[in-house]
């Protein structure tokens, strides 16, 4: 089954949501290639605003809907944004999000949707947080790396204080072997962990809902 066709789908804010998404789970043995596995495609939104405005169609759409979103400052905001939208379709979260992930019963008979709040539905966050816990503990290149953005914003590096996350990751990542890559391909070339329990617990989400 060609991807674009599935009745599965996965939304998802940019292209390094989607390629983590992907990367992640083809270490975890899905086998994005199979062209008989019924798997979802994970569709870049361009932005949580269009991701939003999607929704209501989406739920009418996909047997198995995911949304994947970060929850930046203010999760309980950002959950009742999802909830609120989902709400017009017929389609009712519980109150607050769970730590695991949330897969509910979607607007028909076997139908499911599920959503994870980045990074790990409990607290503010965003995809570089979740990437952050995947690191290996014991690597001291990523102690270094968040004490030297926090010197480097301290010497007038011009990040703001929402991205402090995103600036440890790709300082950390300009250390590896292969300096810089996506994070997609970093997951790929085994820099960050995929069975720690924040990775493990995607994981688990994902399943539950797609399989």
């Amino acid at each position: 089954m060609k991807r674009e066709e599935s009745p599965y789908r996965l939304l998802v804010e940019g292209r390094d949501d989607e390629h983590c998404v992907l990367q992640l789970m083809r270490r975890h043995d899905v086998d994005w290639d199979n062209p008989r596995a019924v798997l979802p495609r994970v569709h870049d939104c361009g932005g949580f605003d269009p991701l939003r405005a999607s929704l209501i169609a989406s739920a009418k759409s996909y047997e198995r809907l995911g949304i994947m979103v970060d929850a930046n400052a203010d999760i309980h905001h950002r959950w009742s944004q999802v909830k609120n939208e989902l709400h017009k379709a017929g389609v009712d979260l519980p109150g607050l999000p769970a730590s695991g992930g949330v897969v509910v019963p979607g607007m028909y008979s076997d139908w499911r949707v599920g959503v994870w709040l980045m990074p790990d539905n409990q607290g503010q966050g965003q995809l570089e947080d979740f990437l952050g816990r995947l690191v290996p503990a014991d690597n001291r290149c990523w102690v270094h790396a968040c004490e030297a953005t926090r010197r480097a914003k301290e010497l007038g590096a011009g990040f703001p204080e929402k991205m402090f996350s995103k600036a440890n990751v790709h300082a950390w990542l300009a250390w590896q072997e292969s300096p810089g890559l996506p994070f997609g391909m970093a997951i790929t070339a085994q820099y960050f962990r995929v069975d720690s329990v924040e990775a493990l617990a995607f994981v688990d989400w994902f399943k539950r809902l797609f399989f």
